[in-house]
């Protein structure tokens, strides 16, 4: 079983991570002004709580986290020269080819969407942001990024062209994301669906992963504001120490 440790002389009482868990872990008590574990048992190890937590209080035990792995272009293109036999993915290439993939993706986003929000509920966003750190472990890099920035820019590159990424970051806690062409926002235009709804929980919650792990940082979202033509998403940052 998942333990869950606080670090009461650290933690802030900012109650995020009782806001934040998808299972109800936590009760804040307020004579004490610190969150305890209340149901450590419905604890599934999205790890939300740690990662929101801006003072780095909870720390999990019994819980394999997933190794790192860096890259950067220059090396992938000296690995491409030298590995001339590796054959590579089978990736679209006419528009037909690219249409047709894009449909079957739809086709298992909306499936996969619909079976995640019937089984789990409230822990949808988990769901979102335990693949997007996923994705940016696993991808193979020889070098960390070095700030929260440089992870937005990998993030850009590495969502183009199903997402096309506008981020606007100050440098400290506020970062603005705007989403100009969206393979979701087409999707749900296609099939009649309501933006905002469990697709784009899952992409925001996804990116924010996905950023967060490669930036070394937790990203709470503050307003999202879903449109036909853009989505923009105001989020607040907190940097590891």
């Amino acid at each position: 079983m998942i333990k869950i440790l606080i670090d009461e002389d650290a933690c802030v009482g900012c109650e995020l991570c009782v806001d934040e868990c998808p299972t109800d872990v936590f009760e804040f008590n307020e004579e004490k002004k610190i969150p305890e574990v209340v149901k450590e048992k419905e604890c599934f190890g999205c790890l939300s709580c740690s990662e929101i937590c801006p003072a780095d209080a909870i720390t999990h035990e019994d819980i394999i986290h997933s190794e790192d792995y860096y890259h950067d272009e220059e090396n992938i293109r000296l690995a491409s020269k030298l590995a001339v036999d590796v054959p590579l993915p089978n990736t679209p290439s006419d528009s037909a080819h690219k249409a047709a993939a894009l449909e079957d993706l739809g086709i298992r986003l909306l499936s996969m969407a619909s079976i995640f929000r019937q089984t789990l509920g409230g822990s949808l966003p988990a769901v979102g942001t335990m693949a997007g750190r996923t994705l940016a472990t696993q991808l193979p890099r020889y070098r960390v990024p070095q700030s929260m920035q440089e992870a937005l820019d990998i993030a850009v590159q590495q969502f183009t062209p199903a997402w096309d990424l506008e981020p606007e970051y100050d440098g400290g806690s506020k970062l603005s994301i705007k989403v100009k062409n969206c393979f979701v926002r087409e999707l749900c235009g296609e099939e009649g669906i309501e933006l905002g709804g469990d697709l784009c929980i899952l992409f925001y919650n996804y990116l924010a992963g996905y950023t967060g792990k490669l930036g070394n940082a937790r990203l709470k979202l503050l307003e999202s504001c879903p449109g036909p033509k853009e989505c923009k998403y105001e989020v607040e940052v907190f940097i590891r120490k």
